[in-house]
């Protein structure tokens, strides 16, 4: 079998699949919900949402003429390595919708090979020693499927396109399970252990289900590592990672009475600065049947069902702890997801223990013992057309058929607008702190690039996420003035000259336009649109969205 099955190239190949469906057209797709808020704050490195519903410190502190130095430390909703990340790579790359997915692509690349090693490491040996169930090969051809399986799910594709802090956190998970395994293996990677622990708290609290799967396991298989300094000093290491979140909820603490959103949220503590708790309106537990068949589909479902079953068996029988790790990983992620809810973005976390189950599951269908030839042939078969039914499925929801509101296409029509140019202007903001963010990215810009008068008005019916990406973006690390309609009117009645030379960007809703709900009935845009119109002006351009509706109208003239 040597002579022509070639583990190495075939994984390379997986990668180069994986990396292709998580790349393809991710700068066309829109930033959706928390993905644009968490874009948006990771250019600056900036804890701002520009909604009431939910201050930050920032916010607070905006008549004190510095910051507290703790406010640094962490964000006021989640940590902040997730932040720091893609801040990174907006500092190199620029700020655009594919810079704040590749993060999550580059990851969720290297995610498939961690699926890999993880696969192996658990499919290999019993806790005995004996490898008395699986040969070399069926470990290392389930271990394929997995990683195949991982790289074409719909469910783990679309996660890995998104600019959201959980494909980081999915990274970081994978990474610290490996390490894991190898710190069980050999003590010396004590250190690895801790601090791949350390990034995962630092990125999302919801990588805690990780403390009671090593608890177990180590409990069960390895009793003596409670009893080595190594765990305590992986721990101490992890703690020391984590500090600046500790300090910065004391701190805040001390300044308001409660922890951050996340803390306070389950310490069931009275939070007056976020009324709206945006982000926290995720999907009911009770709802986490049918939003599994809507994220993995029911033959995913069914294949990785199978492949629980089949793990509980080979447990029971050959009690192979690797089967163990697997279903204690479904086990404590499914008990925190009884209290954060079933939202896809938390469901996909279950990924890579589903892929390994439904890798199980096929390989046994493949060399199910008691069939002939040709019905081995047929269930191999069978097993491929599974594999590209995941992979069509993946191209299509995520790719083809992927709704779009608009948002990627008024984005883009503003980047083209604006290139080569820079504003001539610095917008100041209300608030000193964030005034102090415009200043310091006006200072990057360009020195030979011509310098015009440009500005945008906007509908303040529209949704807070395309605020953010769209509009707050460019005019805190842009400098171009932005403003919604009625005070772009006020202005104007205060001083009729100030915007003299001003080429004015106007955006429009249409009725189906992502709103925010809260203001879904305001006039003021339509009754600007058109004063727009009776002074002669027509679009500049209309957005399009799913089904070829109409999304944005965009206005352009010179005062």
């Amino acid at each position: 079998m040597r002579t022509w099955f070639r583990p190495k190239y075939v994984l390379i190949a997986i990668l180069a699949v994986a990396f292709a469906l998580r790349l393809w057209g991710i700068g066309n797709t829109d930033m959706l919900g928390d993905e644009a808020a968490d874009a948006f704050r990771s250019v600056g490195y900036i804890d701002y949402l520009g909604t009431s519903a939910q201050t930050q410190p920032i916010d607070w502190f905006k008549d004190s003429p510095t910051l507290p130095a703790w406010t640094s430390l962490s964000f006021h909703d989640d940590p902040p390595l997730g932040f720091m990340v893609q801040h990174s790579f907006f500092a190199f790359f620029g700020d655009s919708s594919t810079t704040a997915r590749l993060p999550a692509v580059l990851f969720g690349t290297l995610a498939v090979w961690l699926l890999y090693e993880i696969a192996k490491k658990l499919l290999v040996r019993d806790h005995r020693g004996r490898d008395d169930l699986l040969s070399g090969n069926a470990v290392e051809g389930i271990a394929l499927l997995a990683a195949g399986l991982y790289a074409i799910e719909p469910a783990t594709v679309g996660i890995f396109r998104t600019a959201l802090l959980e494909p980081i956190l999915i990274f970081f998970v994978l990474l610290n399970l490996w390490c894991f395994l190898k710190f069980v293996e050999d003590r010396r990677w004590w250190w690895p252990f801790g601090l791949t622990l350390g990034a995962v708290a630092l990125t999302k609290y919801t990588g805690v289900f990780l403390v009671p799967l090593y608890a177990l396991y180590l409990f069960l298989y390895d009793r003596k590592l409670f009893r080595s300094w190594r765990l305590y000093a992986a721990l101490l290491l992890t703690v020391i990672l984590f500090s600046p979140v500790i300090i910065y909820n004391a701190q805040l603490f001390q300044a308001r009475g409660h922890f951050d959103l996340q803390f306070a949220y389950l310490l069931h503590q009275a939070t007056p600065e976020w009324t709206g708790l945006i982000g926290k309106t995720q999907a009911p537990f009770s709802a986490i049947i049918p939003n599994l068949i809507t994220s993995y589909g029911i033959p995913f479902l069914a294949m990785a069902l199978a492949g629980l079953v089949i793990a509980g068996i080979w447990y029971r029988k050959y009690r192979r702890q690797g089967m163990l790790f697997v279903l204690a990983y479904v086990l404590f992620l499914g008990l925190l997801l009884v209290k954060i809810g079933s939202a896809s973005r938390f469901l996909a976390m279950l990924g890579p223990a589903f892929v390994i189950l439904a890798a199980i599951a096929l390989w046994s269908l493949a060399v199910f013992p008691r069939v002939s030839r040709t019905g081995r042939y047929a269930l191999v078969l069978a097993a491929a057309l599974f594999m590209a039914y995941e992979a069509g499925v993946a191209i299509d929801r995520n790719i083809v058929s992927y709704p779009s509101y608009g948002v990627a296409g008024l984005d883009n029509y503003f980047s083209q607008q604006f290139s080569g140019i820079e504003s001539a202007v610095i917008p100041e903001a209300d608030n000193v702190h964030l005034t102090a963010i415009t200043k310091e990215f006006a200072a990057k810009k360009s020195a030979i690039a011509p310098r015009k008068l440009v500005m945008i008005v906007y509908n303040d019916q529209i949704a807070l996420p395309t605020l953010e990406w769209v509009f707050y973006r460019r005019f805190f690390y842009h400098s171009i003035p932005t403003m919604y309609v009625q005070n772009f009117e006020s202005a104007l009645k205060a001083n009729p000259t100030q915007f003299n030379g001003f080429t004015v960007y106007f955006v429009q809703t249409t009725p189906h336009t992502l709103l925010d709900p809260f203001r879904a009935n305001d006039t003021a845009g339509d009754a600007f649109e058109q004063q727009v119109i009776a002074n002669g002006v027509q679009p500049d351009a209309v957005i399009y969205g799913t089904g070829h509706q109409e999304m944005f109208r965009v206005y352009k003239f010179t005062l």
